[in-house]
């Protein structure tokens, strides 16, 4: 059974390391980590990335099996046999396993995360780490449409500032914020404030503010790369 087996290899001693150096001597031994004393750090999936924020942010529907949702078309997607229709810019909330694929018409940020084109058969995929991939969690509208989404569920779960900070990071990262993440954290917000004219005592209620913060918290590595 190969589930059972990668159950049995990721509930292994070796698999749960942490990629952080707990023993110096080992890292001088073994610098190039070829006898695995600690993990190795390595980039999640284009589809692991897509359902985590849509885990983060509400939409994620969990329900198995069903048709396949029709691939969302940005207005660059052109060319022979483009289907009539858009499919929904989330995705309906599906996990990534059930967006249609469409050879000619492939999900651009997908792409960028090393997604296998489906022309050929692929014995194991690429993993870069290349400006597309910080350019695409920029500016995909998927991207930032789950931000707001996520940003919506934060303002109506906690009111307090700090409470709000440590709510993404234990969402985002599953651990708590340090001292210097909250003052970060804290002095965004009141730079995005001041941009969009709002005043401090205002910041609480305006979605625009925590929407971008909820946006900066899924570019940053730590979103994307497993420890």
């Amino acid at each position: 059974s190969i589930k059972r087996l990668i159950r049995r290899l990721v509930l292994t001693r070796t698999y749960q390391m942490t990629s952080h150096v707990t023993d110096p001597a080992a890292e001088i031994a073994d610098g190039n980590n070829n006898y695995l004393h600690r993990m190795r750090i390595h980039r999640l999936e284009g589809e692991a990335i897509r359902d985590a924020m849509l885990t983060i942010s509400g939409r994620l529907d969990r329900r198995q099996f069903g048709p396949s949702v029709p691939i969302y078309l940005t207005p660059f997607m052109e060319g022979r046999g483009r289907p009539k229709e858009s499919g929904p810019l989330d995705g309906d909330g599906r996990r990534s396993i059930y967006v249609a694929i469409k050879r000619n018409f492939l999900s651009p940020m997908m792409l960028a995360f090393d997604t296998p084109a489906p022309f050929s058969t692929v014995g194991r995929r690429t993993e870069s780490n290349v400006p597309a991939q910080a350019l695409i969690l920029m500016n995909d509208p998927f991207v930032k449409q789950q931000a707001e989404l996520w940003a919506a569920r934060l303002m109506e779960s906690e009111s307090d500032h700090q409470a709000r900070i440590a709510v993404l990071y234990e969402q985002a990262y599953a651990r708590p914020p340090t001292e210097a993440e909250i003052a970060a954290a804290t002095e965004f917000l009141e730079t995005q404030a001041a941009s969009y004219g709002i005043s401090n005592e205002a910041l609480s209620g305006d979605k625009r503010v925590w929407s971008d913060l909820c946006h900066v918290m899924m570019t940053l590595k730590e979103f994307t790369f497993v420890e």
